[in-house]
């Protein structure tokens, strides 16, 4: 348990000292910055998730009732970004990484994963707005606007798509099991 928690307090101080230094050597207003900040985070949330395996059983991930059926996030655009994902290989590469065969176990696994990314999107979001604050604040609205446009396409519609497909998939674990 102690090599645990040493683990992933090396995670968190290498995560921010990478951050550090794209804050100190990049700009903090382009696109580059903005993107790598992203992926940089993505990567290290992936590696802290692998570490704690968090339960997540929270009742923040169970879908509410104006979510089921799925419209709020159709008018969003949800459908419209998914399609985006699937012709740009990303679905494929998830598909990879956790296949669904049709059983109750590939199910589970597959709402697990969505649970994970909706909270990593959501960690990496907030952090990236805490950023996107900082350069509206020290520089402008329109120096932030980089940070702005990948925060939403890359952290805030990632969560609206699992938000979108967790009812389906509770439907299908439930007639399942």
């Amino acid at each position: 348990m102690f090599l645990k928690w040493v683990k992933i307090a090396l995670v968190i101080l290498m995560a921010a000292g990478t951050t550090g230094l794209m804050i100190r050597y990049l700009d903090m207003t382009s696109g580059v910055f903005s993107f790598g900040i992203n992926f940089l985070l993505m990567f290290w949330f992936t590696v802290f998730e692998s570490q704690l395996k968090p339960p997540l059983d929270s009742e923040y991930f169970n879908a509410q009732p104006f979510e089921r059926n799925g419209k709020l996030y159709q008018l969003f655009g949800v459908e419209w970004y998914r399609a985006i994902l699937v012709k740009s290989g990303w679905e494929k590469m998830r598909q990879q990484q956790t296949p669904i065969r049709k059983s109750l176990a590939d199910f589970r696994a597959y709402e697990r994963a969505s649970r994970v990314a909706e909270a990593g999107h959501i960690v990496i979001g907030l952090v990236v707005l805490l950023i996107t604050g900082y350069v509206i604040f020290a520089y402008s609205f329109f120096a932030a606007r980089w940070l702005i446009i990948t925060n939403i396409f890359l952290n805030v519609y990632p969560v609206l798509l699992q938000r979108y497909t967790r009812p389906r998939l509770q439907r299908v674990i439930d007639k399942m099991g």
